[in-house]
């Protein structure tokens, strides 16, 4: 059932104080906008199982409106707080993590996520302004956030998935993915296992990340509510803190890097470190170097996810694509309907208190329970397209029973269709890993992490202000729009799907063409084929004989060799020009090479 990984015990106390901090947070801003706006105390539900909106006169009806109001439109602004800075910060982690190991994108986001926690238990305990949780939410979106860790986390779980890949029995040979996605198996070395239990292992060691998300998320509310019943406010916020602080410790000294190789942070120039004439003139050069770092640092990362969609083949690229777009609708739909069932719990006519909230997040750990067993069953009989259009139907079912539920039981069986909406979550990032090099996870997840903050983003500002526009003539619009906008990516699903099928054709109608001449065969998503008969190159045959590499698996090693020399060489540009001018004299100098290559582009063009 997957990798078993130390990354586990990570992901599941973030997720407990994540999924804790959120409707704490909720019901402590709507406590507090309730004694602002109504110059009265919170009204206490701890007699009744009820908020007291289900007993009030009608002339404070008025009164429960504009506490919605407020509510979800200073929930909107401390989410925006959070998202807009580490939409820029939370990618650049995670891409930093190829050559700066994975902990490099664990870290910070947990020390942001302790210091927001401090804070608002501050707040909550000194009835502070409430405007200190907007800079505190910026703090803590500078360090990275939750896509960061979660981005970090998982491109963990593929080293794991691929160093168990390499170990394993097995030939090597093109790699193609189970279901609907497909990946580039050049950098598998020798021992790989066969394709689909390749694909379903890391479809499945995902599945579990996500599980344990799910669990978590509807057990943390549930203790949430009672310590709110308990001991009010204040004390869940202090112990979120220090379970952030207990794990921060827990990944700097007791995490193994999986990465076999990770690069030292450069150090500054030897100037700056022996001249003691003046500590401000050092202190000075000292910052300059920190900078050039930060700079070089930052292009560095972002070159690397501009060179993976340039190095791979325009077939390949369409396919990352369409995944990468469906991956953001759907957490746009997800997360922008979902946010919104504790306000509209609080609301009439449901009007629940603290313990029915506390029961239903319970009841999404069966929602989760459930997405895992589907991926794990349907996943031997489906393919990953078709399991994410279940997971789609299921998310659009379960939104469109909530937009209409106006009594407890109806509101409790909401679970029900919503069993199977989390499977979306797990293929869609596993099928986006297929579609990568092993040395192109951190990339490729942390173009996954910046759409997630993009869609997150847009789904806090298009559906707060849709529910604040709309809470007093329908409140269950927003899950309405949701639904609907969950055919966008079953669509785009679709039309993956028939590009994969178009793409299987054509290669399989190439190898037959080409099995008589006994040449290798590029494939549509960039990986070359041996021919039949002949055994694999493991990646040290390539290594020792590269001369006997096709032509376009050669050229994209060269290239990946001199971005490495341009990296390492940020000195002088023409040492950059020189290095490119000797490499191609020396690949391009013999005719055989030459027609290797043009033999090679023939191939590659009818494949595309």
């Amino acid at each position: 059932m997957g990798c078993v990984d130390p990354v586990q015990p990570v992901v599941a106390v973030y997720s407990f104080c994540f999924f804790m901090t959120i409707p704490l947070l909720q019901q402590y801003l709507y406590a507090r906008l309730w004694e602002r706006l109504s110059s009265a105390p919170y009204p206490s539900s701890s007699s009744s199982q009820n908020s007291q909106c289900a007993n009030s006169s009608s002339n404070l009806t008025f009164t429960y409106m504009e506490v919605q109001k407020e509510t979800s439109l200073f929930v909107l602004y401390v989410e925006l707080s959070f998202l807009l800075p580490s939409m820029f910060s939370s990618p650049l982690l995670v891409a930093c993590s190829d050559s700066r190991g994975r902990k490099a994108a664990m870290a910070p986001p947990l020390l942001g996520n302790l210091l927001f926690s401090a804070c608002c238990f501050l707040v909550s305990c000194f009835s502070l302004d409430l405007r200190l949780l907007l800079g505190a939410a910026f703090l803590s979106g500078l360090l990275g956030g939750p896509p960061a860790l979660l981005g970090g986390c998982f491109a963990y779980v593929a080293d794991r998935c691929g160093e168990a890949d390499r170990a394993g029995g097995g030939g090597v040979g093109v790699v193609g993915g189970g279901g609907g996605g497909a990946t580039e198996g050049a950098e598998r070395g020798r021992g790989s296992p066969p394709d689909g239990a390749a694909a379903r292992r890391r479809t499945v060691s995902m599945a579990n990340v996500d599980l344990i998300m799910g669990v978590i998320a509807g057990v943390a509310p549930a203790v949430t509510e009672l310590l709110i019943h308990a001991v009010s406010f204040s004390w869940p916020f202090l112990v979120a803190a220090l379970l952030h602080l207990l794990n921060l410790a827990y990944v700097l000294l007791v995490l193994r890097e999986s990465l076999v190789s990770v690069k030292p942070l450069a150090s500054p120039s030897s100037s700056s470190s022996t001249s003691s004439t003046s500590s401000s003139s050092s202190r000075l050069r000292g910052m300059m170097a920190c900078a050039g770092l930060l700079r070089q640092a930052v292009l560095g990362q972002l070159q690397s996810v501009y060179m993976m969609f340039v190095m791979g083949s325009r077939r390949r690229n369409t396919a990352l694509g369409l995944t990468l777009a469906t991956f953001a609708l759907y957490k746009l739909c997800k997360d922008g309907g979902m946010s919104l069932f504790v306000l509209y719990q609080l609301n009439q006519p449901l009007c629940w208190g603290e313990l029915l909230i506390g029961c239903s997040a319970l009841l999404g750990v069966v929602v989760h329970l459930g997405s895992f067993a589907g991926v794990f069953v349907f996943s031997r009989c489906l393919g990953d397209a078709d399991i994410v259009l279940l997971g789609l139907l299921s998310l659009a079912a379960g939104l469109l029973m909530a937009a209409f539920a106006n009594t407890t039981l109806l509101m409790f069986l909401v679970r029900v269709p919503l069993v199977l909406c989390d499977m979306p979550s797990a293929v869609l990032r596993s099928m986006v890993s297929h579609l990568a090099l092993s040395s192109e996870q951190g990339a490729v997840f942390a173009c996954v992490v910046f759409l997630e903050m993009v869609s997150v983003c847009a789904a806090l500002v298009v559906f707060n202000s849709t529910y604040a526009a709309t809470v007093s003539w329908f409140s269950g619009f927003s899950f309405l729009l949701a639904a609907l906008l969950a055919v966008v990516p079953a669509i785009l699903i679709g039309v993956l799907k028939g590009l994969r099928q178009d793409s299987e054709e054509d290669t399989n109608s190439l190898t037959a063409e080409d099995a008589d001449s006994g040449t290798g065969v590029v494939m549509a998503y960039g990986t070359v084929a041996s021919p039949p008969g002949r055994r694999p190159q493991s990646d040290d045959d390539r290594a020792q004989h590269p001369a006997k590499l096709p032509a376009i698996a050669y050229i994209r090693s060269r290239c990946q060799h001199w971005q490495d020399l341009r990296l390492d060489r940020g000195d002088a540009g023409a040492g950059r020009s020189s290095h490119f001018m000797k490499w191609l004299m020396t690949s391009m100098g013999s005719g055989k090479m030459m027609v290797e290559f043009f033999s090679a582009a023939m191939v590659l063009r009818v494949c595309r």
